[in-house]
């Protein structure tokens, strides 16, 4: 029975005009699977998508097959025997989640990639399910939208697991929609963007150095001089690591917390940024998740104590110096009359809550009048502290208990305002809080079980249309720092962005745009008015990555085109590290060969490069979706080689120094390499690899000349002997 299913599905699929043998099952069908399947099919990747239904304009374009993906029978006709990958991309957990089990029970050797939002159930499954692998398009999306409002310089963060495996719990909180999960053992890592000053420290400061002086990755390196970017098919290691750092250079650094923070301060940015302080608050959560004792645990408990003391409200402060004042002068005034310490504070208290006439000595005549009089005034005071105190308990249990009430008090400026609370927009809002800033969300529907859960994390929350402009001036929109509208409405967000504007002329503007084409065409066009994202584009390649080769860890959005995935891999016997780099234009970031000596960032340019994986190997890599895919394909890129042009000689004083570094590259005396210099321009290196070419290029450029670096070289261009006169 299920071969001849199978037969009329391939004769279903024939008929479209595709091939049959797909081994990628898409489950559900949306922006999201829509996005996928051309970014596989730009891979040659043929897909198999079943849903309930699909756009007529569009069932001739995918190997499509109509019913429920959770019905065993239709995944069976869809062929899931032989399917090695499954995409589960419906919006809903709970069904991609009955799917995952199903699909595991039909092929328990196929690859699945959850859409999951619940990060409990995502890493309960991700350490239970074999082969099973769990993304979310708002978590891959939030540091996108979060990073870019606030700031230029910081382009994101992703963590890496533990090698150690953890034992699989179930945690008690998996089935509350609205639980995010608590941090795990993981190695965290910042993407930082620095331009070097006139100010900064590390100004001429070979790349090398700065790697071994910051344990940090240098991702690009745009110098001034422009010698950089030139490839056009890979983008890593596209830089000479031995040059040195000159006024307005430009790097993209990967680094620990802890090495953000001294980047920063050695470039000229001591503590003026918020995002130090989170860098900071991440060095002490990562230190406090290691403490073990007792003693480090009970320091940490009374930091956070003594700062939360610090960070009350003006009137707490204000009603317990009154109490304190109060407590004092009744001690005091009991003393006048022979009562001992203890026994005064026990009657002032009694006083303070009422009890003036249970006291005895207030009845007596002998008792002075002074103290008669104390006595009345701190009993009408102990009146109107004991009420602001059940008013100030009663408001606190209210709030907590039933989520009502606001969490925090209005900014006065520089804080960020988000239109619309949903997935996204609350992570944002989380990350917008972790960094230090001030959060105002407006949603007008009263009965969004977000709204507590915002107030909770210090949000204040304004209940009405954000589209109004007197929303907006209620949140003070004229004194923010940032706009992110996340509304699923695209065209709310657009009116929410114009309404802003007008009081807020060039405020920095998120804009969520559920059409990639059209975020892509506004941010374009639109410029002046914000930054147009699509977060199902920013997470479309994400699946699509792991789909093809496995877990991805984070994605960093570079230069607004370069989209960078961390991944890991079980890396191929017997290659080099420099060679699995170069093949496959990767950043290697860590290279596990023993559990207990992880080797970060190994300097593939150097002795490290030639460590030979072996079995039991692991690595965590960054690439393009290309390259990755490509990894997984076992598909290397072509070498390349370069050459450098000298286009101009502008001092002949250093014709000798020149032709002495052209000879240590050529391997050729200078005799045969003088005529080169009298016929310019001239190809004057044999084919290099980059970073030889690179370091060439720069030694000619202080000589006072003019060069050029090209890739691709042609095979009439290459000079393994120098015969004459050649040209580029």
């Amino acid at each position: 029975m299920a071969d001849s299913l199978s037969q009329e599905l391939a004769a279903q699929l024939q008929d479209n005009g595709r091939d049959p043998g797909a081994s990628i099952l898409v489950c559900g069908y949306n922006d999201l699977a829509e996005l996928t399947l051309e970014i596989l099919e730009e891979f040659g990747q043929r897909a198999v998508v079943v849903a309930p239904c699909l756009p007529p304009s569009r069932k001739g374009e995918w190997q499509y097959l109509e019913g429920d993906p959770r019905q065993a029978e239709v995944l069976r006709r869809a062929g899931i025997e032989r399917i090695k990958v499954a995409l589960l991309l419906e919006d809903n957990d709970q069904a991609n989640f009955e799917l995952a089990l199903l699909i595991r029970d039909l092929n328990p050797q196929a690859r699945i990639v959850s859409r999951l939002f619940n990060t409990g159930l995502a890493r309960y499954l991700d350490s239970i399910l074999p082969q099973h692998f769990s993304l979310s398009v708002a978590g891959l999306a939030a540091p996108a939208f979060a990073l870019k409002a606030v700031s230029d310089e910081f382009v994101g963060y992703f963590e890496l697991p533990q090698l150690e495996a953890q034992p699989a719990t179930l945690p008690p909180e998996l089935a509350d929609p609205l639980y995010f999960g608590a941090p795990q053992e993981t190695n965290l890592w910042n993407g930082v963007e620095l331009t070097i000053g006139d100010n900064s420290r590390l100004l001429h400061m070979p790349l090398s150095e700065l790697e071994e002086t910051f344990r940090a990755r240098v991702l690009f390196h745009y110098p001034v001089d422009g010698l950089s970017n030139f490839s056009e098919s890979r983008i890593f290691d596209d830089f000479d690591h031995e040059a040195k750092l000159l006024e307005g250079d430009r790097i993209l650094v990967i680094c620990d917390p802890r090495a953000y923070l001294q980047l920063l301060e050695r470039n000229g940015r001591r503590g003026s940024s918020r995002a130090q302080r989170w860098a900071s608050g991440q060095v002490q959560d990562k230190r406090q998740r290691r403490r073990g004792k007792s003693s480090g645990r009970l320091l940490s408990w009374l930091r956070r104590s003594l700062q939360g003391l610090l960070q009350v409200k003006p009137i707490v402060r204000t009603l317990a110096f009154t109490l304190g004042a109060m407590l004092v002068l009744g001690v005091i005034n009991f003393r006048v009359i022979g009562k001992p310490v203890f026994d005064a504070l026990l009657l002032t208290i009694v006083v303070l809550t009422g009890g003036y006439g249970d006291i005895e000595a207030f009845q007596q005549a002998e008792t002075p009048l002074g103290v008669k009089v104390v006595a009345v005034v701190m009993t009408l005071v102990g009146a109107a502290l004991v009420g602001l105190i059940y008013g100030l308990v009663t408001d606190k249990l209210v709030s907590s208990r039933f989520g009502l009430g606001r969490a925090a008090h209005m900014p006065k400026g520089d804080h960020g305002v988000i239109a619309g609370l949903g997935r996204l927009s609350y992570l944002v809002l989380q990350l917008l809080r972790q960094m230090g800033y001030e959060v105002v969300a407006v949603e007008p529907d009263a009965d969004n079980p977000l709204l507590g859960a915002a107030e909770r994390e210090g949000a204040v929350v304004i209940r009405g249309n954000y589209a109004l402009a007197s929303t907006l001036q209620q949140a003070r929109i004229q004194s923010s720092r940032c706009l992110i509208c996340t509304t699923p409405d695209d065209l709310t967000n657009l009116e929410t962005a114009l309404t802003a504007h007008s009081p807020h002329p060039g405020i920095r503007t998120i804009l969520r745009i559920t059409d990639a084409e059209v975020a892509a065409r506004m941010q374009r066009h639109l410029q002046a008015l914000g930054i147009s994202y699509s977060p199902t584009a920013l997470g479309a390649r994400a699946f699509a990555t792991a789909a093809l080769a496995g877990a991805v860890y984070g994605t960093l959005t570079w230069e607004g085109e370069t989209r960078l995935e961390v991944s890991a891999h079980d890396p191929y016997l017997g290659l080099s590290l420099r060679k699995l780099a170069q093949d496959y234009d990767l950043a290697i970031l860590l290279h596990y060969s023993r559990p207990d000596r992880p080797c970060v960032f190994p300097k593939i340019w150097q002795k490290e490069g030639e460590t030979v994986l072996k079995r039991g190997d692991r690595l965590y890599v960054m690439g393009t979706v290309g390259s990755l895919i490509r990894l997984a394909q076992g598909r290397p890129l072509p070498p390349e080689l370069y050459q450098v042009r000298l286009l101009e000689d502008r001092n002949p004083y250093f014709e000798d120094e020149i032709l002495s570094t052209l000879a240590f590259y050529a391997r050729l005396p200078k005799t045969a390499l003088r005529p080169l210099l009298r016929c310019l321009p001239a190809v004057v290196s044999p084919p290099l690899p980059r970073d030889k070419a690179i370091q060439l290029a720069r030694q000619l450029r202080k000589m006072s000349t003019e060069v050029q670096v090209f890739a691709h070289v042609q095979a009439s261009e290459r000079i393994p002997r120098y015969r004459g006169r050649l040209h580029g």
